[in-house]
């Protein structure tokens, strides 16, 4: 049984639902949101943190900006160019109250388009007034990054145009085209028509990016093995890899857990030379096609039928 949602309490979730079937149906055609490894996956200890990571930061509501990041990949990830400009991988005429919505915003909360806008600037490593921006300081000077360049157009919406995943500004390069690089995830459309981006929180998204990532791994390295295994994310990877900690990662597939989109095996390990055994380990059973089959706690129920219930008195 799934928890009740964690959200904050202003998040209206039929607006959200609506502004995905919307997008989905006449917008971007059910188009999958493709996700480099790059964002949510580092060369090492020694390397700076992962995107993924840097944006589930303090300053993130309930994960906003990581699931602004995870939209624009959705929304700019065709390569069909833009019919006006021939550009790819951008958008435009997205306000930030549609994208407020998206989110679970209502139209009535005058700070949804703040967050948005604020979030957006995150995202392309922009800072405060009087401070300089990232393009002029190292990468890792305050763990920012770089995942979308703004063009600003007076009087309209800005253009968006994506950058690498992997947060160092470069140009973004599709998954699947030459040179680019990195092993890449299907979100299913239903991560967003279902309302999955509404109730699952930060580290649960990157708790789900990390277990598709380790079934690919665990199928390549054993072929032979059944479709579905047992996943394990040991701490020196978790530390050495993704570069979240032990709380976030626990938090993350724990509520994947409760929402019935992954499994958990606990097993008792015993330690070399000992008699007893005395260490509890977590696996996974996990298949990013859960997001479809699975269905996240509908918090309108109960208003729905308590107003059935009234009308048929």
């Amino acid at each position: 049984m799934a928890k009740p949602p964690t959200n904050p309490p202003e998040i209206d979730y039929q607006t959200g639902l609506d502004a995905a079937a919307y997008l989905a149906t006449n917008r971007l055609r059910s188009r999958k949101t493709q996700v480099r490894s790059a964002f949510f996956l580092r060369a090492g200890k020694d390397a700076p943190l992962p995107p993924a990571t840097e944006l589930l930061k303090n300053r993130s509501h309930h994960g906003l900006h990581l699931k602004l990041a995870l939209f624009y990949l959705w929304a700019a990830g065709s390569e069909s160019p833009d019919p006006r400009t021939g550009d790819v991988h951008t958008v435009r005429g997205f306000y930030d109250s549609d994208v407020a919505e998206l989110f679970g915003f209502p139209i009535t909360d005058v700070n949804g388009k703040r967050r948005i806008a604020n979030a957006r600037k995150r995202l392309a490593g922009l800072r405060p007034p009087g401070q300089p921006s990232l393009a002029e300081t190292p990468k890792s000077d305050e763990g920012e990054v770089r995942l979308l360049d703004i063009e600003p157009r007076e009087g309209r919406t800005p253009i968006i145009r994506l950058l690498k995943e992997d947060g160092s500004g470069e140009k973004y390069c599709p998954p699947g085209a030459p040179g680019s690089g990195g092993k890449y995830y299907k979100l299913p459309v239903e991560f967003w028509t279902a309302g999955w981006h509404l109730h699952l929180s930060g580290p649960a998204v990157v708790a789900l990016l990390v277990l598709a990532h380790q079934k690919e791994l665990a199928k390549a390295n054993k072929p032979s093995s059944p479709h579905h295994r047992e996943l394990w994310v040991n701490p020196t990877l978790r530390e050495t890899r993704f570069g979240f900690s032990e709380d976030t990662w626990y938090k993350g597939a724990n509520e994947l857990v409760d929402f019935g989109l992954a499994d958990r095996i606990t097993k008792v390990i015993r330690e070399p030379f000992q008699d007893e055994s005395r260490r509890i380990r977590h696996t996974y059973l996990f298949d990013l096609a859960n997001l479809r089959v699975a269905s996240p706690p509908d918090p309108a129920l109960l208003i729905r039928e308590e107003r059935k219930a009234a009308e048929a008195l």
